[in-house]
């Protein structure tokens, strides 16, 4: 039938225009380069590169019916094992960095954030803080290695009412925040993380405000854990 020569004719098209498998491994490269090129300006002081850092995750990680992720067309996202580095440490102080604190009183809040490490730091009467990836936390080393479906869906920011996972880290940044797509309307969880004060750590009274806030800084170790997953490959 006319309908059939049309279906047939349009699968044969979708064969001829697909990529090499040359191809891929040359985007693959490329968006590896970007990636860590990106993290080079985050570490910077350019956290506005978490935007450009989200899309180049989600093109190597999100499939979905119409979306499918360059990682997948590789045929590599159930072959290889992804690095989780969090440290699983909830309800707990964990990964802080201190140096000259005198006469204060801290209240950690005891919100999971298994990416990141706190800095507090003091000169004076000058109190200095702020969050960093766990890869450029001095020699922290715990990990471990999974599936990538338990990897990105694994709980890496948790205040007991808002959760979110490493596939939340990501598309809410690259979708509703203006990596790749500005949503009027943003999730709960991600207006709960991208607050300095998120993690309710308490300074003399006072809530710290982090910054970058904590779900910027766990998407830069996540693209760590990415880079670091993928060396040797391709």
């Amino acid at each position: 039938t006319k309908n059939e020569r049309e279906k047939i004719s349009k699968e044969k098209m979708a064969e001829d225009n697909k990529r090499t498998q040359m191809e891929l491994e040359q985007s693959l490269k490329a968006q590896l380069k970007l990636l860590a090129d990106y993290c080079n300006q985050y570490d910077a002081g350019n956290w506005e590169y978490v935007y450009p850092m989200s899309t180049a995750l989600r093109v190597l990680l999100k499939d979905t019916r119409n979306c499918h992720s360059l990682l997948g067309q590789l045929g590599l996202k159930d072959k290889i094992q992804f690095i989780d580095s969090a440290h699983h440490c909830k309800g707990g102080i964990c990964c802080w960095e201190i140096n000259g604190l005198q006469n204060a009183t801290l209240i950690d809040g005891s919100v999971y954030a298994g990416l990141v490490s706190k800095k507090l730091g003091q000169t004076g009467h000058i109190v200095k803080v702020g969050l960093q990836p766990l890869c450029k936390f001095g020699h922290y080393k715990q990990q471990q290695m999974k599936s990538f479906d338990d990897w990105y869906n694994d709980e890496v920011l948790d205040d007991t009412k808002q959760k979110m996972t490493r596939k939340n880290v990501i598309e809410n940044i690259a979708e509703k925040e203006g990596g790749c797509h500005y949503d009027t309307n943003s999730t709960p969880e991600q207006q709960t993380f991208q607050k300095p004060e998120s993690l309710r750590v308490n300074l003399n009274g006072t809530l710290i405000e982090f910054k970058p806030a904590p779900v910027y800084t766990s998407l830069r170790q996540i693209a760590w854990e990415v880079l670091e997953s993928l060396k040797g490959i391709i």
